[in-house]
């Protein structure tokens, strides 16, 4: 088996690009182009194994720019008044400014949809890669998922997450972080696609303010791009502590997106 590429910074842009294309049904030059473009989501887009792997809806909607374009996905139900909502967007800011994303929400509820976002999404590539140090008294373990055996996945949401085996992701990076022999924090990286890992981290109350979230999530980070993978991670734009433990480790803003989830009627 040859050796898995570095991932370099464009390597990491053109993997998100990519995978973010397949899974709206566009090009990634529609992330590059300036303006709002509107895509009609197909069923085969499931197919792409660029795409992450999460729960295709039968209704659905995307709003997603990586800086310069933004690009409106939905599925061909909710096209006619995505697309009338959006027709005067021309930029930007418009299409996630409060009123639009408003009223989009109050029409995908009659889905029994829920309009989640926006989030913000980072990645890191081999330039950019902050190794942190496990704080004094602390040491960190990395393995794959055997490392998860006795571990709690209640106790570590963001990290761990049983769905994830049923939509084809797994935690194949895992990271934790022990203070003498008791569990202090877990990072985990799951393999959403076959070119990006999400990285997610959790520390108990007692051990946080210390560097240890850093510490976890530097490591599991390291162990992805060991894997030729471009690792990212994600958070609401409002949860500054945990944007602010990935950008302490060189991750670095990518994309940002508004996409819907089903609720139970």
């Amino acid at each position: 088996m040859s050796a898995a590429l570095p991932v370099t910074r464009l390597h990491a842009a053109e993997a998100v690009s990519a995978a973010l294309a397949a899974e709206s049904c566009c090009s990634p030059s529609d992330f590059r182009a300036k303006g709002v473009r509107l895509f009609e989501l197909t069923p085969d887009r499931a197919d792409n194994p660029l795409a992450r792997r999460f729960p295709l809806l039968e209704d659905s909607l995307t709003i997603t720019t990586m800086g310069a374009g933004v690009v409106v996905a939905a599925t061909p139900k909710l096209m006619p008044w995505v697309a009338e909502l959006f027709r005067d967007v021309r930029e930007a800011d418009a299409a996630f400014s409060v009123s639009v994303l408003s009223e989009a929400s109050r029409r995908v509820e009659r889905y029994s949809l829920r309009l989640n976002g926006p989030y913000a999404y980072n990645v890191t590539s081999e330039q950019d890669l902050l190794l942190r140090s496990a704080p004094d008294g602390y040491s960190v373990e990395v393995g794959g998922a055997e490392l998860l055996e006795s571990l709690n996945p209640a106790d570590f949401p963001n990290a761990i997450a049983r769905r994830r085996a049923t939509q084809g992701r797994r935690e194949a990076v895992v990271a934790v972080a022990r203070r003498g022999d008791a569990v202090a924090g877990v990072a985990a990286a799951s393999t959403d696609s076959d070119t990006l890992w999400q990285c997610g981290v959790d520390v108990y109350s007692a051990h946080r303010g210390k560097g240890l979230g850093a510490a976890l999530t530097s490591r599991a980070a390291r162990a992805v791009l060991d894997n030729g993978r471009t690792p990212y991670y994600g958070s609401s734009v409002n949860n500054i502590a945990s944007r602010r433990t990935a950008q302490s480790v060189g991750f670095y803003p990518c994309w940002v997106s508004v996409f819907t989830t089903g609720v139970e009627r």
